[in-house]
């Protein structure tokens, strides 16, 4: 076998899902964190919590290297690149995995069966006679682990997370190596090295720098730490010290509280202040997500396994069921790893409260992916692996089925889930961001109440592409949090002085119960609004007119829909024959409303359109109406209110 064969199956693993995620790459910013990730990593500001030091220093570098293309987009692809990255890692896991079982099946005692003839016994003999060693079946080895890393990286949450910015493609890179060093680990328990304890707690540390979910796997860690004390006291004593080979790690987080102390834009936490750093990293801020109620945990734990079998696009999930009753017979200490791990997981992060909260599942199904080749062994050979071993035509006779069933769970893999996780065509919340922004006039002021559309995008257009930087856009609900009082303080000093009064109030109760710092809190937003309104235009999203808690804010006021946003004015204001005139211009591309955030925008930008028509045919301009309506109607063509509103126009002329 040529010696580079292995090496030449893992960049063919790594090489093929880059090709398919760059196919399916994000374009430009999308949702979510998207545009707030890259202009953290652009300007090395501090996001949100835990701060991500590790993939900021290189998306820091990657974002300012001389290269065509826009900013989100090299940071697009290098999400892409690092995804690849852990699919050939991965394979190197599972090649490991495979070749434990087979040696284990090599070195298991042949059951001789009762002859009942001469015949059939020296048949019997000659199997028994048969040797084979473990590079025979090197090639069925680099097929199936193959198989492994390409069905994980085409699994739906780790391609989704390889096509945009996000810090969970670098924390898949460190998944990869620490499973990978956590089972060399187990695999030598009788003959310890302590060179791979080094260096899975180095990994673990560099982890930690990166996000702190690598906390799902320390109870397994300290599963291995416990097999191996009861093997080895001596040698177990002797690596405990290398524990501190995870202190380089998190000393990272030095680079949160350098760069805060420049105060950027980002400034989370406000991390000049170093006794805030436990508060980030414990994510003070998004308290309230978590152990939520437990309702949220049966509804997550519902959900997770009503998705898990598309997760893993159904087939690889039925070899990872058969891989865990074969493993537990050839290689039970790494099921009970899988299973601490996957039990740890899941309890956690059933109880968080987020949109995206498949990615606290990515090791979950990273292991479960990893197991893939034991269960193809397992259900090819009708549950007798081991005849692999003992007849002399193996593992000849079975390649054919093995690589059948490896093409099968390849294609399919990247069949499944191609549609949903195709986004080269997806300018869904960058054409509406820039859109919104382009629209409003100079100095405007812009308020969001969501974090997932508008106000993360706009981020990434102004502090990276330093797309309107006249107009200042505030998300309401952060006027809760101190560290973006500061932040408006610095950079609008003008706005701060005139709401400095209610803030100080507001600050005086921070740290005490909501009820107390409620009643200043509302006294500080209705402030803050009163003063933009005074000073700037001011413009609100849809989200924010619609939420409940902020509607009591603008019950003073009219708002005027201008296309894609309320304009605030005040009571009995003027009607404007030109509201919203400037947005008919705009284009939008198409796009399936296939997920949560897709399925809201495809209803906000026709409704837009829809309310600003809905004004001026309040206001019997039925022309300018009848401009916007079809504006709304080019962007859903199925828009019923729309249509019945261009009918009634219609027969109005009539």
């Amino acid at each position: 076998m040529n010696k580079y064969s292995k090496h030449i199956f893992a960049a063919a693993a790594g090489l093929i899902c880059l090709i398919i995620y760059v196919l399916t790459l994000y374009p430009a910013v999308g949702f979510m964190d998207s545009g707030e990730l890259a202009a953290a990593a652009y300007i090395f500001g501090v996001p949100h919590p835990t701060g991500y030091p590790l993939f900021l220093a290189i998306g820091y570098i990657v974002s300012h290297l001389p290269l065509p293309g826009s900013i989100i987009y090299k940071l697009n692809l290098l999400s892409s690149i690092e995804a690849a990255a852990a699919v050939v890692i991965t394979y190197y896991a599972a090649l490991i995995l495979v070749r434990y079982v087979i040696q284990k099946l090599l070195g298991a005692p042949v059951k001789k069966q009762n002859s009942k003839n001469t015949k059939r016994s020296q048949q019997t003999d000659e199997v028994l006679k048969v040797k084979k060693n473990l590079s025979d079946f090197d090639m069925l080895s680099y097929i199936l682990a193959f198989t492994s890393a390409v069905c994980i990286g085409l699994a739906k949450t780790f391609w989704l997370d390889a096509v945009q910015v996000e810090v969970y493609a670098l924390h898949s890179v460190f998944l990869s190596l620490i499973i990978l060093y956590s089972l060399k680990c187990l695999i030598s328990i009788k003959t310890p090295v302590k060179k791979n304890w080094l260096i899975l707690f180095l990994l673990l540390g560099l982890s930690f720098s990166n996000h702190l979910t690598t906390i799902f796997v320390i109870p397994a860690i300290l599963y291995i730490l416990y097999l191996q004390y009861s093997s080895d006291k001596l040698f177990t004593k002797q690596i405990l010290p290398l524990a501190l080979f995870v202190l380089p790690g998190f000393l990272l987080y030095a680079l949160l509280v350098i760069s805060s102390g420049y105060a950027p834009y980002l400034n989370w936490s406000d991390l000049s202040n170093v006794s805030n750093l436990i508060e980030h990293l414990r994510g003070s801020d998004y308290s309230q997500l978590m152990f939520s109620s437990t309702s949220k945990f049966s509804n997550n734990a519902a959900e997770f396994f009503k998705s898990l079998p598309g997760e893993m696009a159904v087939i690889s999930l039925i070899f990872s069921a058969a891989a865990m009753v074969m493993l537990w017979k050839s290689f039970r200490s790494f099921v009970i790893f899988i299973l601490i791990t996957v039990v740890f997981n899941l309890l956690y992060a059933f109880n968080y409260d987020i949109v995206d909260i498949n990615t606290y599942y990515l090791l979950v199904f990273f292991l479960l992916g990893l197991i893939v080749p034991a269960g193809i062994l397992y259900i090819i050979t009708f549950g007798s692996p081991a005849s692999i071993i003992n007849k002399p035509d193996e593992p000849g006779k079975v390649m054919p089925k093995v690589v059948i069933v490896s093409l099968i769970a390849v294609i399919f893999s990247a069949a499944y889930n191609y549609k949903e996780n195709d986004n080269s065509g997806n300018y869904a919340n960058s054409e509406f961001t820039s859109n919104a922004l382009n629209s409003v006039e100079a100095n405007s002021v812009i308020m969001a109440y969501d974090w997932a559309y508008l106000y993360s995008a706009s981020l990434y257009f102004q502090l990276a592409e330093k797309q309107r930087p006249d107009v200042r856009i505030f998300n309401i609900k952060f006027l809760a949090v101190d560290w973006y009082l500061k932040t408006i303080s610095k950079f609008y000093p003008e706005l701060y002085e005139s709401i400095k009064p209610e803030a100080e109030e507001y600050l005086k109760v921070f740290g005490q119960n909501e009820k107390i710092k409620e009643l200043k809190l509302t006294a500080l937003v209705g402030a803050f609004i009163n003063k933009c309104f005074e000073k700037y235009p001011l413009y609100l999203t849809i989200d924010f007119v619609l939420g409940k808690e902020t509607k009591q804010f603008v019950e003073n006021y009219t708002l005027k829909p201008v296309g894609l946003l309320y304009k605030v004015e005040s009571k009995n204001s003027l009607y404007d024959p030109a509201a919203g005139a400037n947005t008919l211009k705009y284009s939008f591309r198409k796009f399936e409303p296939d997920n949560t955030q897709k399925r809201n925008l495809h209803k906000v930008i026709p409704g837009m359109y829809f309310e600003t028509a809905y004004y001026h045919y309040n206001n019997k301009n039925f022309e300018v109406s009848l401009k916007f309506l079809d504006k709304a109607l080019e962007f859903d063509p199925a828009f019923r209110d729309a249509l019945n509103l261009k009918r009634k126009i219609s027969e109005v002329y009539k």
